[in-house]
């Protein structure tokens, strides 16, 4: 007799057992040789009701388990054979969103920098002038308009023209002109802006002052020095002198009162980026930069018991030079015109030698205005500072490479003896060492030479391909360029033959890869999309993302990162936005809302799950008679 289906698929019914025992009873008698059809009378009487029901259920298990195994087949794959899904099968939908054409904001917003905004600087403490730093808009007070050019903006003039005039409509500043004249910063001859290579210790021209500096540190002149920060860089001439000498040059200066250092400094095709040092740590790992510059740039190094220049110990290489021009040096001829005394001068310059000395920086040279001094390039120094001394070791709790929001420590940060190959005496010249895998590619996940080598070959044949899609790539069309998220620099690694310079970002959130990128002698920042970037608009010509909202939209508001992008975008450039298939054609709809032109394109590989988006922002003026769309 066949057993019920819930047997045979493991369920016991709590009556049923009995049921089974009483009739397995029944075939044992049925089976024994003695058997008798008299003997099946003596059985007890209600073995019969219960023989019928067992007989009727059997039948009934036998219905329902039919029509389970077929539902079964219906829904589940049998264990004989694998699941095997289809493409089809496993690919979610793209992401969507609504249109939303984006207004226009004032023209009172055309140089808006969002996370250094003058408007708000009241809000903010003096202290250290600490309300210049990054004070970023709480999200629901984010700007979702488009922020408008200057009126009579034009396009950009081209590389390398730009290095020396700029169109006067596109950064309209007449402040500078009347402060600064008499130092030739700048002129106004007609509709341009002219930059004769003038500075406050520079009266001689910039040229003059570079080939000095040279004398003072030949390592200038052989690939030695490659990436310099200029710390209240004025109009970036120092940097753009230094591009013909192959030193990439970081300027660094604040949103202050002259209006718009920075934005000249891009305007004219050279790597600028807002900041000051005042509470917290510049965005840059350690051992980072070959050289650090200052030429009066009223940082008062002597203040604070020197927690300035503890900063730019942090940031200098090992063997990395400081050089120094404007008070206190050369004090003997110069004090008069500094409204001080020769022995206020005197004591400074003594102070600042002392805390130099402290720091493990060693005197290197002098000539007239500028002084040099060097960073220890070995541990010696630092081994014999004891606990009593000033300023102190900072423990190894104090990460050195922390720089995001990170306020200055005031003790002294040890370069680590495990990458002893960071000094500026064992990196391969420029260019040699663009191409050769650092030691602290060690200290990323899974990063090794392998990798390293991987990534170059990867972005060599991406950047073919992207220059086969959008034509002014590698032309003078495009000068300033942003890898909004880079890992080991691979993308400005490709295009270093072209005549642009690229700022690498690295997320502050992801792998902390910015030292590999300064190891190779290119530069970057630490950057968190999710807020807006340090910079002025309209001061880039090309934005490149590979990945970003993969990455980071679990974070981050696509449409606010959109709209950064915009603001610091120039008219008619470009952005080339390399992402999954999940997220373009959402970034599309959003783009078109703020008057972008894109097209879908493949990878070079055709890879289904990754796709590119070119876009190219178009140049719009502000409609003085519509609403302006402010949200601020």
């Amino acid at each position: 007799m066949p057993l019920p289906f819930e047997l045979l698929m493991g369920s016991k019914p709590e009556k049923e057992g009995t049921l089974l025992l009483e009739v397995f009873h029944l075939k044992s008698k049925m089976k024994n040789k003695d058997f008798r059809p008299g003997a099946y009378l003596d059985i007890n009487p209600r073995i019969v009701p219960f023989t019928l029901g067992f007989i009727v259920l059997c039948g009934f298990s036998f219905y329902l388990g039919g029509i389970f195994c077929s539902e079964k087949n219906r829904y589940f794959k049998q264990d004989k054979a694998p699941i095997v899904q289809s493409q089809q099968e496993t690919t979610v939908d793209p992401l969507k969103t609504e249109y939303v054409e984006f207004l226009e904001c004032s023209l009172d917003y055309q140089d808006y920098t969002p996370c250094t905004d003058p408007k708000r600087w009241k809000k903010y403490r003096n202290y250290r002038l600490s309300f210049m730093e990054r004070h970023c808009p709480q999200i629901t007070d984010r700007n979702e308009c488009l922020i408008p050019p200057p009126d009579g903006y034009k396009p950009p003039i081209r590389w390398p023209k730009s290095k020396d005039q700029c169109w006067y409509r596109n950064v309209p500043y007449d402040w500078i002109i009347n402060k600064k004249s008499n130092q030739h910063w700048l002129r106004k001859e007609g509709d341009k802006f002219f930059f004769p290579g003038g500075g406050t210790m520079f009266p001689n021209g910039v040229n003059s002052y570079v080939k000095l500096m040279q004398k003072l540190i030949p390592g200038m002149k052989n690939g030695t020095i490659r990436t310099a920060i200029d710390t209240g860089c004025g109009v970036a001439s120092l940097g753009g002198d230094l591009l013909d000498h192959g030193i990439l040059t970081v300027s660094l200066a604040p949103r202050d009162n002259h209006e718009a250092q920075v934005q000249f400094a891009l305007e004219r095709g050279i790597p600028a980026i807002l900041g000051i040092i005042s509470t917290q740590r510049l965005p840059f790992p350690s051992n980072s930069f070959d050289m650090a510059h200052c030429s009066r740039c009223l940082i008062p190094w002597t203040e604070h018991d020197g927690i300035y220049l503890l900063e730019i110990h942090r940031i200098l290489r090992p063997g990395g030079f400081w050089v120094l021009s404007g008070p206190p040096i050369n004090y003997e001829h110069r004090w008069r015109g500094w409204n001080t005394t020769v022995e206020e001068q005197k004591s400074d310059y003594d102070k600042l030698k002392k805390l130099l000395t402290s720091m493990c920086f060693k005197f290197y040279n002098k000539k007239d205005d500028i002084a040099v001094w060097r960073k220890s390039l070995d541990g010696s120094c630092y081994d014999r500072l004891t606990s009593s001394s000033y300023p102190p070791k900072c423990d190894y709790s104090s990460d050195p490479d922390s720089a995001w929001y990170t306020p200055l420590q005031p003790c002294l940060t040890i370069p680590s003896q495990k990458f002893k190959k960071l000094g500026l005496n064992f990196v391969p010249k420029w260019p040699n060492r663009l191409h050769v895998c650092p030691d602290r590619i060690s200290m990323i996940f899974n990063g090794n030479s392998g990798g390293f080598k991987h990534d170059n070959s990867r972005w060599k044949v991406r950047v073919k391909h992207y220059k086969a899609l959008l034509p002014a790539f590698g032309s003078d069309e495009i000068r300033n360029v942003m890898d909004m998220n880079t890992l080991y620099g691979g993308f400005a690694t490709a295009l270093i033959d072209s005549p642009l310079w690229v700022m690498n970002v690295v997320s502050s959130y992801g792998p902390n890869s910015l030292g590999v990128v300064y190891d190779r002698g290119l530069i970057g920042t630490y950057h968190d999309w999710c807020e807006p970037f340090s910079t002025y608009p309209r001061t880039y010509d090309l934005l490149h993302l590979d990945g970003l909202f993969t990455a980071e939209s679990h974070r981050c508001e696509m449409k606010y990162v959109l709209l950064e992008m915009d603001r610091i975008l120039r008219p008619n450039g470009y952005a080339l936005i390399r992402e999954s298939y999940y997220f373009i054609d959402a970034i599309a709809t959003i783009a078109k809302g703020m008057r972008w032109d894109c097209e879908k394109q493949g990878t070079e590989y055709i890879m289904s799950k990754e796709k590119l988006l070119a876009c190219q922002k178009k140049l719009w003026h502000a409609n003085q008679t519509q609403d302006s769309g402010n949200h601020l």
